[in-house]
This record gives structure tokens, sequence and C-alpha cells, in this order.
């Protein structure tokens, strides 16, 4: 599909699936059609919700809020697994329509895109017809309801696809961003969070309107270039291109435990293990890390996280345990543990030399055997092969 170039102003619009999950699992089962659907966790188990229809979301369910809580709020709900599969499935589906508008489109989450459709042929001028065809392609190709944004750029488009959830349109005319975002509340801005939410009432700034007035000489001076980025998406100002590739930022593995804990044996052969699959993922997709992160969750909740970089990239379970293990002895184990996670992120492609902790030396004979190991775990799974060496070195430390 070719883009016509002659165009004075973009035309973006966000895609959001309303309550994704819960919706197929509705859709599959006509049963659950207007009942309080809640996927996640199921009751007895440790876990969160990952997705709540809106006859739940009317008792106060919500996304990553934890599964008793939402047994507690909703006690007649529905609490059905997650079948990732058949969420992707959907969503491949769902990138199909995309494809079918516009070659430039950019997919956010399993459940979201953006779709630049400057220039783009074939479809209607006026852009309530152009939302309502978006919407009425999925619903006849997937069943689902959609609620779409469309504006002259992402963060715009974004806040209106929220705005009238669900089975919402809404529509900011280019030279309008301004007047749509004032009535706003501030945390509607990104970046803005629990914390820079309260900084900014305390200083008299509860609405986007508050912030449209001051300047952004003003803003900067007193917030630094968080004042600068409030200045400007304050006006509904946002140049940021919709990317057709999503570049692969990080990779992950976490894990909730049956109950609290604070053993560390036990916390350290479950980091051990989390550090196996993530080098397994890295090493399926070509990528080493220069920066390792361990990520804590305890009893009440409270999340902290911890990380460390490093000139020579990594890939091997081995040395991405020695990592996070050397994070682990920085962190306090008094409380108990209800999650421990662990994360590679500044990925490059490249191969390079791979440094252990304990042991500089050069690591071609484990890059080997870690070819070896990876085909079996392929053939016979994740934990046919365990590396107890890995565990090994605490002792050693």
């Amino acid at each position: 599909m070719e883009l016509q170039k002659d165009q004075n102003f973009r035309c973006i619009a966000h895609v959001d699936m309303d309550a994704f999950f819960a919706s197929v699992e509705q859709l599959e089962n006509p049963e659950l059609i207007g009942k309080p659907v809640i996927v996640g966790a199921l009751p007895g188990h440790r876990g969160v919700v990952s997705s709540a229809s809106y006859e739940a979301r009317k008792f106060g369910v919500r996304s990553a809020m934890p599964v008793s809580e939402a047994q507690r709020l909703c006690p007649k709900g529905i609490f059905v697994s997650v079948h990732g599969k058949l969420y992707s499935r959907y969503s491949k589906e769902l990138v199909d329509i995309f494809e079918s508008f516009t070659p430039l489109f950019e997919v956010a989450s399993i459940d979201e895109a953006y779709l630049d459709l400057t220039g783009c042929p074939n479809i209607p001028e006026d852009k309530f017809e152009l939302g309502k065809l978006i919407k009425n392609r999925i619903k006849e190709k997937t069943g689902l309801t959609a609620s779409v944004g469309i504006a002259s750029n992402k963060f715009v488009a974004k806040i209106a696809s929220d705005l009238k959830k669900p089975d919402g349109l809404v529509v900011v005319t280019p030279g309008k961003e301004k007047d749509f975002l004032k009535s706003l509340k501030v945390e509607k801005l990104y970046g803005v969070g629990e914390k820079s939410a309260q900084l900014l009432k305390k200083r008299g700034l509860n609405t986007v309107a508050d912030i449209q007035r001051l300047s952004i000489e003003f803003l900067t001076r007193e917030l630094g270039n968080f004042g600068k980025s409030l200045f400007y998406l304050s006006r509904g100002i946002d140049d940021r291109p919709v990317t057709t590739e999503s570049e692969t930022k990080s990779m992950g593995k976490e894990t909730t435990f049956d109950s609290d804990i604070n053993d560390k044996d036990i916390i350290l052969a479950t980091l051990a293990q989390l550090s196996q699959e993530v080098g397994t993922s890295l090493r399926k997709h070509g990528f080493w890390s220069k920066c390792i992160t361990l990520k804590v969750r305890y009893s009440d909740f409270n999340t902290i996280s911890r990380c460390v970089s490093f000139e020579n990239a990594v890939n091997l379970d081995n040395l991405i345990f020695d990592y996070a293990k050397q994070l682990l002895n920085k962190v306090s184990l008094v409380q108990k543990v209800r999650l421990i996670g662990v994360t590679a992120s500044k990925l490059v492609i490249t191969e390079e030399k791979q440094f252990g902790l304990f042991d500089e030396g050069n690591t071609k004979n484990q890059n080997k055997l870690y070819e070896s190991i990876d085909k079996i775990r392929s053939k016979y799974g994740k934990n046919s092969l365990i590396i107890g060496k890995i565990l090994d070195k605490e002792s050693d430390s």
C-alpha cells in the first residue's frame, strides 16, 4: 500500500480492545456474557488479576489487583485461568485488520495499537466515519469491541480512546488538542504517577488547564525536564512517530511463591531457575545483555528493584545468576518475600566475550556447552537439564 505524502497534518488512531482477555473468554463461552468474569489466578492461589470484564469492574475489580482482594470485592465473580495462546490468536487477527488499513502500525501491547493513517487511500475523509469503520471491521472479524481515539498524534489519540470505554469513539480535530485536554486531571499526562501527582497538587496544579497557564520557563525552572515535558503534553504536542517494528528492550522471568518466605536457600534456588530461563530466552533470540535487574516483592506488596550494568554482555545462565545473586546479597530478607524476578536489559545482538564475576577467563567452552544444553531443553523441556554448578558458587563467594 502506497501512502500519499501531501498531507498537512497527521492522522493517528489508537485502538484499545475492551477488557481483552475477559472479552475473549466471554466470546468463547457465551454463558459468561453479562457476568463478572475475572481472568488471572484462581481463588485459593496466589497471584493477581490479569483482566476483568466491565461487569466485574463495577465491583472495583481491576488489573494487577491481588486475586484475594478481587474475590473479596466480587464474591460472585467467575474466575478463569489465563489462556495465553488463545489471546495471542485473537491478537494476530487484530494485526491482520490493522494491516488492511495501513502499513504503518505500532503494536503497543497484545490488545492495543497505534495506526498512522496519514495519506492512506480508500478510507473515509470524515474521521468519525473512519473510526466507525475500524471498530466495525474488528467486530465483524473477531466479534470483539474496541475503543478508538483519533487525533493528530499518539498521546492525544491514546487519551481519546480511553474516555468513552467500552466501545467508545472519540475524535480530536487538529488545533483542538489544548481545549480537549484542559479539563483532565494531571494524572492523565505521561510520566505523572502517584508521587509526582502529589507534588503537582501541592503546587495547586490539579488539572491540565492549571499547567497550561504556566510558561515553559517557569515549569522548567521549577521542575526541570519533567516540567518541560508537562508543558508540551498539556498542550497536546507529541511528535513521536508510529514505529512499525517493536524493538525488544528486555527479557525477564518472575515467580510468585506459594507462601511468603525468607529462606535464602529457597530464594537462591528460585533465582537460579529464573536466571536459567532468562538465559535460554536470550540465546534463543540471539541477544546478549549488559544489565541485570532483580525484582523483589515483599509480603506487604512493597516492591523494590536493584540493577547492575556491566561492559561485557552476557547470555549464559551462570553469569546471569552471578549478577542476580550479587544484587540479592544487597537486599534485606528480614521481611518475607512474595515474588522474585530477574530481567535482562540493555540488549545487544553482537556477540562479545562474556566474563563472570568470579572467573574472568574466556568462556568459549561454556558457549559450546550451552548450545548443547539448549538443544536438550528444547527437545525435552526447560527443566530437563539443570546446571548444578550455578548454586555451588554460593559456598565459594
